[in-house]
């Protein structure tokens, strides 16, 4: 009972849990207009491509021209049909009808009209022009068909005598003919629309019209067929009556000849050759009635309305066309914009980084676009008056300079050499600085002693953006007066030697090896006072299994932190080597950095979660080349970069 109880309990803890998860994830109108406004681009594109493919099929398509007759069905029946149908003339006349249309729809029919019009004679019917996407379209399955059936071989095709290939061209157009006719029946009414659709105007109303009298005239031969039926039973049963009555007279006149005294016999022949002789007569005026019809026949209805030629096409019509096609762009557009929705699998708001890792968000940096920049120099700092005191903190190095000259073309030299790493104090009122200042901040919030700090800048793959986010981060410390280190771990992809045009001369390698004194191998920049340790040679192996590097580099490390507030290290990508294991005691706090909509979620929270010595030391992660203008429209209504 204890464990069932325990289990209970964490089934309701672990269904609070995901429900909270779920309201976090759910889908809502926001999320759906969000994704809109950032797939606004493909759905755009989608849409003109199919209202332009639209325009394209509208002008290629051959005109069609729409030709149409009615029918009426005055079916006339006999006084026993009549009889019969009275107790039902609703479904009796409908099926009558049905009966008429299958009629017009039959192959009989079809090829009546076809042999009328010589229809197999005609180009316009057999091979009808195409539009240009039919065309594709038909090169295309005629090159799939080849390419599928090209090992067949053909069946060798009979030899046809003249009349049997034109009676094939016949029977081919009347199929043709049957499967392009069109028979409906007009509301609730008798009347039968018989329509075709031509490329010829003229054509196309001879079709409609030719149907209309080959029906009645079918109509007319049918009574005229049935008449005959009729009349030759008939026939055959009156010359059956008389040869009966023939046979009667004559066994009766034999009786009285031979044995008169049998009266019931000879009365029973004589009323025998009576009805005989009734339904002779009976029959005979019916045949009389029949053949005086079969003389005048008539038909089972009549033309209410013929075709005239049309004089302005039917299709295509432009504005169902550019309909259609816009809809199917629009319904691609929007396959494709989910398609790109479903694949988005890296970070771009706040939200997501604290969802998918459990570590702060540190902010936005964005692109640095030195187009931005100019030549003047920001405001500096003045005294500030207290009570009659004068006051001056050291907040800008600049502050101490006795020549601006000097300053000025220091500035110039960094804007002219490489001014996306002096970004922070060049331009301090942008998004970027203000960002650097907030990760200080955070920074200096887990500083509770006061000592110098030992912080590691780093990113998952190559390419993300460290290096620069790690000198701008230590040139605004230096700025501002305090002594800051940089060090250059990142030896296999480090370009900060030349990017600073700093001289040649040993790092921190030939420093860990023992080559190299630590005072010759620190450099330090005019224009911030950042000091900073190139990397030097690339050694051959990585020093994350020597343990003499390991002590090296935590005595490295203790000697920087008695000179230097804080000691920046540009550490290489995580996902790429292990050397940030290698010294992790000797760190403080470590920066991580993604690239915005570029690094994969799953790397890095598995990486995370696999490393947590790791872990336990970031501070927070950045987002680092951020799009400012869309990052908008990755957020929900409400949340912080909804409203950058």
């Amino acid at each position: 009972m204890r464990d069932i109880g325990l289990r209970i309990r964490d089934a309701e803890y672990d269904a609070d849990r995901f429900q909270q998860r779920a309201n976090v994830d759910a889908t809502t109108l926001g999320d759906v207009m969000a994704a809109l406004r950032r797939q606004y681009i493909p759905l755009m594109l989608c849409a003109l491509f199919g209202l332009v493919a639209g325009i394209a099929h509208h002008v290629t398509t051959p005109e069609q021209y729409y030709a149409s007759a009615t029918v009426l069905v005055d079916e006339r029946r006999s006084e026993l049909d009549e009889e019969i149908s009275a107790s039902i003339p609703f479904a009796r006349n409908d099926t009558s009808l049905l009966n008429e249309i299958q009629v017009l729809q039959s192959l009989q029919l079809a090829t009546e009209v076809a042999r009328r019009i010589e229809l197999q004679e005609r180009d316009v019917f057999l091979n009808p022009p195409s539009s240009l996407a039919g065309t594709i379209l038909s090169n295309v399955k005629t090159q799939i068909g080849a390419v599928l059936g090209g090992d067949e071989d053909v069946a060798e095709q009979p030899t046809l005598t003249p009349q049997e290939q034109q009676a094939a061209q016949l029977s081919s157009a009347a199929s043709r003919l049957q499967g392009d006719i069109r028979i409906e029946r007009l509301g609730l009414s008798f009347s039968i629309e018989v329509s075709y659709v031509g490329h010829d105007a003229a054509l196309a109303a001879l079709i409609v019209n030719t149907y209309a009298d080959a029906y009645l005239e079918d109509g007319l031969t049918a009574n005229v067929e049935s008449t005959e039926r009729t009349a030759e039973w008939m026939r055959t049963r009156l010359q059956e009556l008389e040869e009966s009555s023939a046979q009667v007279q004559s066994q009766a006149t034999a009786l009285r000849q031979s044995d008169p005294s049998q009266v019931m016999r000879l009365r029973e022949l004589a009323q025998r050759a009576t009805t005989l002789d009734a339904l002779y007569q009976t029959i005979s005026a019916r045949y009389e009635q029949i053949s005086i019809q079969g003389s005048f026949p008539v038909s089972n209805g009549r033309i209410l309305t013929q075709s005239i030629v049309p004089k302005t096409a039917a299709l295509p019509k432009m504005w169902q066309t550019l309909a259609v096609t816009t809809l199917l762009g629009l319904m691609a557009g929007f396959s494709l914009a989910v398609w790109r929705e479903a694949r988005e699998r890296s970070f771009r708001v706040s939200t997501e980084v604290y969802n998918h890792t459990g570590c702060s968000f540190l902010g936005h940096l964005p692109h640095i676009d030195t187009r931005a920049l100019n030549d003047a120099s920001p405001p500096k700092t003045t005294e500030i008056k207290l009570n009659g005191l004068s006051f001056a903190p050291a907040l800008d190095k600049d502050a101490g300079h006795t020549d601006p000259d000097q300053t000025a073309r220091e500035r110039r030299k960094v804007i002219e050499r490489s001014p996306e790493l002096f970004w922070s104090v060049l331009m301090p009122q942008t998004v970027f600085s203000e960002t650097l200042r907030n990760i200080h901040a955070t920074v200096d919030l887990r500083n509770t002693d006061g000592a110098s700090r030992v912080v590691a800048v780093t990113s998952m793959l190559p390419g993300e953006g460290k290096t620069t986010l790690a000198v701008n981060y230590a040139n605004m410390l230096a700025k501002t007066g305090a002594r800051t280190v940089l060090i250059d771990m990142d030896w296999q992809g480090s370009r900060l030697r030349g990017d600073l045009n700093i001289p040649a001369g040993p790092g921190i390698v030939e420093v860990l090896h023992g080559n190299a004194p630590l005072s010759e191998a620190i450099q330090v920049l005019e224009y911030t006072g950042l000091s900073i340790l190139p990397s030097g040679a690339i050694p051959q192996q990585s020093f994350a299994g020597d343990l003499v590097y390991q002590q090296n580099m935590q005595a490295l490390v203790a000697e920087l932190r008695k000179h230097y507030d804080h000691v920046i290290l540009d550490m290489p990508p995580l996902a790429k080597v292990s050397d940030a294991k290698a010294i992790i005691a000797q760190l403080d706090n470590i920066i991580l950095i993604c690239e915005w909509g570029q690094t994969p979620r799953s790397l890095v929270t598995q990486y995370l979660a696999h490393e947590p010595e790791i872990s336990q030391k970031i501070v927070g992660i950045a987002l680092n080349k951020v799009n400012i203008r869309k990052l908008h429209k990755y957020a929900r209504p409400g949340w912080p970069e909804s409203y950058l």
